[in-house]
């Protein structure tokens, strides 16, 4: 009996050592397994939206007084709406262009805020590289060839042999539906590099970006002068149609088919619309006298985000909404842009 007692006295002085070293060892490697920076580290998954959002790092801290109001100018828009607007307009570099963003008031951007999309990392999806990462001024390194990490770069394009060579264009010559960006980006959905199935929202990440121009929802600060710019109920950027070239003839014959139910013969308006607000259906011909411009393009853009999104009128439950004529296909894009060069038209005086 003495023995076993001695025994068990030893074995358990010899044990207490090592039964330390196996806590102290269980406490480091279950958490961060065998790689001494954690890489290997068994965390819970994170939960992110489904909708990534940044606010670039130079926006002030929101408070009270300018710094707050400042931060309530910036616009939520989609990467697609943002760089889709920017290539059309001209890819402009110090220039300012206007979009539409998510709350469907009319805001106005710089390049500065297109290079976002390119320098963030973790934007596009959790992980993500930041683009310039791979496309960098480093052009021999560089993926294809393809520095975005400066404006010069960009409009240089492509597969370039040189810094002062010329590649291939990736903005489609000033055509967005054209252009390799969006090729890759949206239609084929091989970038940003790594990407995983159904991690980047369709239409990309929503950034803060750019400059609120128009006050009110569902209204932009017309150009012509206090007004506010008519827009649809429905948000969402423009369409093809804005770079294509319309056939009033053609549009007439699409408006006769489509559009004369509601809008009467040549836009004159006058249609009831129980429900609405006014009781009729808006009249196209005059129309809204904040969507026409001396600007053709913007004369064009106006009507177009009518007919790729639809609108629903105000009031309390209107009869007759506009149909998302783009959305939906229920036009092709020619269609809508000799639309829109038939209702120029019929307001040309």
């Amino acid at each position: 009996m003495k023995r076993n007692f001695q025994s068990w006295i030893l074995l358990l002085v010899f044990a207490m050592p090592v039964l330390f070293i196996a806590f102290i060892a269980g406490l480091y490697f279950i958490p961060c397994g065998f790689d001494n920076n954690c890489a290997q580290a068994s965390l819970p998954d994170i939960i992110h939206t489904p909708i990534p959002t940044i606010i670039p790092a130079t926006m002030p801290v929101p408070g009270t007084g300018s710094a707050s109001e400042s931060a309530q100018t910036k616009c939520a828009v989609n990467a697609e709406s943002l760089l889709s607007v920017w290539v059309n307009a001209g890819a402009p570099e110090t220039d300012t262009f206007q979009f539409t963003d998510l709350n469907n008031l009319t805001c106005q951007a710089t390049f500065a805020d297109v290079q976002v999309l390119f320098q963030e990392a973790n934007l596009w999806y959790t992980g993500a590289p930041a683009c310039i990462t791979c496309h960098n001024s480093n052009l021999t390194a560089a993926a294809v060839n393809l520095d975005l990490s400066s404006y010069a770069g960009i409009t240089a394009g492509s597969r370039r042999t040189s810094a002062d060579a010329k590649g291939n264009d990736i903005l489609g010559g000033g055509n967005w539906f054209a252009s390799k960006l969006n090729d890759m980006l949206f239609v084929q959905q091989k970038m940003p590099f790594g990407r995983p199935a159904g991690a980047v929202p369709i239409h990309g990440p929503v950034v803060l970006v750019g400059t609120l121009i128009g006050t009110g929802a569902g209204s932009a600060t017309s150009a012509a002068g206090g007004d506010q710019v008519a827009r649809p109920s429905n948000p969402g950027g423009p369409g093809e149609a804005v770079t294509l070239k319309g056939d009033p003839a053609e549009g007439e014959k699409i408006y006769v088919a489509n559009c004369t139910p509601c809008h009467n013969t040549q836009g004159q308006g006058g249609m009831l619309n129980p429900g609405s607000d006014d009781g009729t259906v808006p009249a196209l011909n005059p129309i809204d006298p904040t969507l026409i411009s001396d600007n053709y393009s913007t004369f064009a853009y106006n009507l177009d985000l009518f007919l790729q999104h639809g609108s629903t009128p105000a009031g309390s439950n209107p009869t007759l909404k506009m149909p998302a004529w783009g959305d939906e296909n229920k036009l092709t894009q020619q269609n809508i842009a000799d639309l829109i060069a038939y209702l120029i038209s019929l307001n040309k005086k």
